[in-house]
């Protein structure tokens, strides 16, 4: 028998589940966590917090379904949009948590690429328009409103 397992890490929590060849569920699990919001419009979420869920839900699946890790043959991860990405130094320390989809602070940022590059330009290179909700406006505002952190910061 052929198994599957897929894992989501979602905005509020992690599932994963097992499946057999004909799709029919053997073991699922699902671990909660929280959304940082330490402002009105903000929405933050360490990215320890979703590794932790991964291990501890596929864990749990295996246990629930007696399966050794072998025997699965098939596996697919999907994850909520990371927003600013997460912000790394160069030994691959995470610099602070990451700003994910929901966050709106980046509104002053939106205006400085309106302002200097416009909607339609940037529609016709990326196919995006100008909203807090893409990752180069929160990566924007760390760097204009965190300049520590943005030093430190090698990678997203």
């Amino acid at each position: 028998m052929s198994y599957l397992m897929g894992t989501d890490i979602g905005t509020t929590g992690t599932k994963t589940l097992i499946t057999d060849q004909n799709g029919d569920v053997i073991a699922s699990s699902y671990k909660e966590y929280n959304v940082l919001t330490p402002k009105q419009g903000w929405a933050e979420q360490w990215p320890k917090v979703w590794i932790t869920a991964v291990y501890e839900t596929i864990r749990n699946c295996l246990k629930r379904s007696d399966l050794e890790p072998e025997e699965i043959n098939g596996l697919c991860v999907s994850s909520l949009y990371g927003g600013s990405g997460i912000p790394i130094d160069k030994n691959y320390k995470v610099i602070r948590p990451c700003i994910i989809w929901a966050d709106r602070r980046a509104t002053d940022e939106c205006k400085w690429v309106d302002e200097r590059i416009g909607t339609e330009s940037l529609f016709e290179v990326t196919g995006n328009v100008i909203d807090p909700y893409y990752g180069y406006t929160k990566m924007m505002w760390i760097r204009n409103n965190e300049p520590d952190n943005w030093e430190k910061i090698h990678r997203f």
